[in-house]
């Protein structure tokens, strides 16, 4: 097994000496998966969690919605980091089990279309995400873990998307486990720190197992318990079309 990470941004308290481990440990990486470590800037990510986090808040109760907007108004927040854009878990209805039992403490929602005209910003981080896109015609769903939240190994339904997954990873650091269906020695690791992009192709989105760990260590390294949020865009599965 081998693992991949790399620096993180800056307001991130890891040692230099740590960067640069991580950086030795970052090539190997099989042909079909593609690792943005810093795609996003700061800025982008406010933008796109606040966005996501709008949009999950909506599929919500009108209690919940109100208990949110009362903690916000007795609790200022400063943003000074990702992280700071989240509430208190308990202010989140969040699901303890998935149907498929693949999903624990979530909320997901699949999107229909993102809220550019309230979001001033917006449209210029989905167009930069549009360019790493391998296709045009694509699904989005969100997924909102919570801080004890995580997601088991398994590979993606196949016939409800394509040959590719791209997931943006938004708030706390996990690691992402990718294990082959058929060779449990072929394995390898991925931090995905904030703002991060990582792209499953071919072989590597049918073939894998992927999975999104609990808080623990990498590389040696405290990976602290928080709450995340992952956009998920898939292609959609083409279907034939017959002349008559």
């Amino acid at each position: 097994m081998f693992s991949a990470s790399y620096r993180r941004l800056s307001y991130t308290p890891w040692s230099r000496e740590l960067h640069s481990l991580l950086r030795t440990r970052s090539t190997g990486l099989p042909e079909g998966f593609k690792f943005f470590p810093e795609f996003l800037s700061l800025s982008e990510q406010r933008t796109l969690l606040s966005a996501a986090l709008s949009k999950l808040d909506s599929t919500e109760t009108k209690q919940a919605r109100k208990q949110r907007k009362d903690f916000l108004a007795s609790h200022p927040q400063e943003h000074r980091a990702i992280e700071d854009i989240f509430l208190p878990d308990a202010y989140y209805n969040f699901q303890e089990g998935h149907y498929d039992g693949v999903i624990r403490h979530y909320r997901e929602m699949h999107l229909s279309s993102w809220p550019e005209h309230q979001n001033p910003g917006l449209s210029s981080v989905l167009a930069r995400l549009q360019g790493l896109y391998p296709t045009s015609n694509i699904q989005t769903h969100l997924l909102h873990l919570s801080s004890v939240g995580e997601i088991l190994g398994h590979v993606d339904n196949i016939e409800a998307s394509g040959t590719w997954i791209l997931g943006v990873s938004l708030g706390a650091a996990r690691v992402l486990r990718m294990e082959s269906t058929s060779n449990p020695e072929d394995s390898f690791e991925v931090l995905l720190p904030s703002g991060s992009v990582y792209l499953q192709m071919d072989s590597v989105r049918y073939d894998y197992n992927h999975s999104v760990l609990k808080a623990g260590r990498f590389l040696g390294c405290e990976i602290k318990a928080g709450q995340r949020v992952s956009v998920m865009v898939r292609d959609r599965e083409e279907v034939p079309t017959f002349n008559s």
